[in-house]
C-alpha cells in the first residue's frame, strides 16, 4: 500500500474479474496504484481505458504484488486453481465475495504458502457506492500473513472506509443473522398489509 503523497505508487495491482465490481475497485484505487486486469469477457477495452486499466493475461494479472479476485464466489475455486502457479512470493491475494468461510478455505488450500491472504467483504456495491465510498463498511478477515493491517490502514485513511476486522466464522454468522432478521421483518410487514 502506498504511503506519503497521493501520487500513484510504483506498485501494480492485478484485478481478476473486470465486471461491475472490478470496475468499481479500479475507479477508487487508480489514484494510488497502476492497474491491470484480466477478464475473458469481450468488449472491455473501452471501459478499461476509461479507468486507466491495462487489460492483460491471467498470468500477468496473477503475478502482480497485489491480486484482487473480483470473480463470483461460485467461480473462485477455478480462479484460484488457475492463478496459483503464477502468484509470486510475498504477493497479497484478496477476494471480495459476500461470504467468507468458503472463499477463505479455497484460498488457504489453493494458493501457495508464500502468498499472503486476506478475505474481504465490501458491504457495498456499484449501486450503493455510486456517490462515493467514504464511510461505507468493509470487512477484513486476515487469513495468512501480516499485511492485512497495512491494507486496513490504507482503506481507512486513503479511501475513508469503515474497516471491520473479523474472522470468516464471525463474519458469516453475523451476515446470516442480519439476513435472517431482514427476511423475518419483511414477512411480518407483508402480513401486516
Amino acid at each position: 500500500m502506498p504511503n506519503g503523497s497521493d501520487t500513484r505508487s510504483n506498485s501494480i495491482i492485478g484485478i481478476i474479474g473486470f465486471g461491475a465490481f472490478g470496475q468499481l475497485i479500479a475507479r477508487h484505487i487508480r489514484p494510488y496504484f497502476r492497474l491491470c486486469a484480466h477478464d475473458p469477457a469481450p468488449g472491455l477495452q473501452p471501459i478499461a481505458g476509461c479507468h486507466g486499466v491495462a487489460l492483460t493475461s491471467l498470468e500477468m494479472a496473477a503475478s502482480c504484488p497485489v491480486v484482487v479476485l473480483a470473480t463470483p464466489v461460485g467461480r473462485l475455486q477455478e480462479t484460484v486453481d488457475a492463478i496459483a502457479p503464477h502468484v509470486r512470493p510475498g504477493s497479497l491475494v484478496l477476494d471480495v465475495g459476500s461470504v467468507k468461510l468458503g472463499p477463505a478455505d479455497i484460498m488457504r488450500r489453493g494458493l501457495p504458502e508464500h502468498a499472503e491472504i486476506v478475505a474481504t467483504h465490501p458491504l457495498f456495491g456499484p449501486q450503493s457506492a455510486r456517490d462515493g465510498i467514504a464511510g461505507l463498511k468493509i470487512a477484513l478477515c486476515p487469513i495468512r500473513g501480516r499485511r492485512c493491517f497495512r491494507l486496513a490502514a490504507f482503506l481507512r485513511h486513503r479511501l475513508r472506509l469503515d474497516v471491520i476486522m473479523t474472522t470468516p466464522e464471525d463474519h458469516d454468522r453475523e451476515a446470516a443473522t442480519v439476513q435472517g432478521l431482514t427476511h423475518l421483518i419483511a414477512k411480518v410487514l407483508v402480513q401486516m398489509e
